[in-house]
C-alpha cells in the first residue's frame, strides 16, 4: 500500500485520529467509507485489535515496485513445492490469497 517496513513502530504508536487521516489520504474513498463502516460496527475492544492488525499489515509488506519476498509453497496438486523465484524472467505471476471458507 503506502508505508514502508521502517515506519512499523511510528504507525503503532501514532494517534487514532492520525492513523484515521492516513488511511483517509491513501484509501480511495470508497475504500476508506467501507473500512469504518466495517470496523464502526465492532465492539471498542475489537475495533483496536482491527485497527492495529490493520497498522502492522500494511507496514510489514514490500513497498509498491519492489520484489517480492522469495518463498516456497506446495501446489495445489499435492506435494511438490514451487518457489516464487524460480519464475524470474518469465511470464507474469499472480498471487491470490485469500479464504475460502
Amino acid at each position: 500500500m503506502f508505508w514502508r517496513p521502517h515506519l512499523a513502530v511510528e504507525v503503532m504508536n501514532m494517534s487514532m485520529d492520525t492513523f484515521m487521516n492516513l488511511l483517509r489520504k491513501h484509501l480511495s474513498e470508497k475504500d476508506f467509507n467501507r473500512m469504518v463502516a466495517f470496523t464502526s460496527a465492532m465492539e471498542p475492544e475489537r475495533r483496536a485489535v482491527t485497527m492495529k492488525f490493520i497498522a502492522e499489515r500494511e507496514t510489514q509488506g514490500p513497498a509498491i515496485g519492489s520484489n517480492a519476498p522469495d518463498f516456497k509453497l506446495p501446489r495445489l496438486e499435492g506435494g511438490e513445492l514451487v518457489q516464487l523465484s524460480s519464475f524470474n524472467g518469465k511470464k507474469p505471476v499472480a498471487l491470490i490469497f485469500g479464504s475460502y471458507t
